[in-house]
């Protein structure tokens, strides 16, 4: 289960006790969270392949058999994720940039812009 905030209030949750279910050891205290924290699991899986092909995202394709636009629809999710980013970018460099590249058609193209405006 992903909670990263306050179900009553909203406020950022901090971590207080870790516990081992194997040893029944629990450790109390005041526990700094990182940004993977953030992320669900897949979101994790995710980023491991990604550095494990470091960076290749027509390896990404192939690895997980999805379009370019999905990794980098997967990759901008992950992004707004860590940076705690609710607005997404008006800028349309990066799609133009892939459809002159031949990443994307021109109608994943258009999907993308069309996606990003409704965030």
């Amino acid at each position: 289960m992903k909670l990263n905030s306050c179900p009553m209030c909203k406020g950022e949750l901090q971590v207080r006790e870790y516990h081992c279910p194997s040893c029944e050891v629990s450790f109390k205290g005041e526990f700094e969270s990182s940004w993977l924290s953030a992320l669900s699991v897949e979101q994790l899986a995710f980023v491991r392949l990604f550095l494990l092909v470091q960076g290749n995202i027509r390896e990404m394709e192939k690895r997980l058999n999805i379009s370019y636009p999905t990794v980098k629809s997967r990759l901008a999710e992950i992004l707004r994720e860590i940076t705690d980013s609710e607005t997404a970018p008006t800028d349309y460099a990066d799609i133009l940039y892939d459809l002159e590249q031949g990443f994307v058609s021109v109608d994943e193209a258009i999907n993308m812009i069309e996606t990003r405006r409704k965030q």
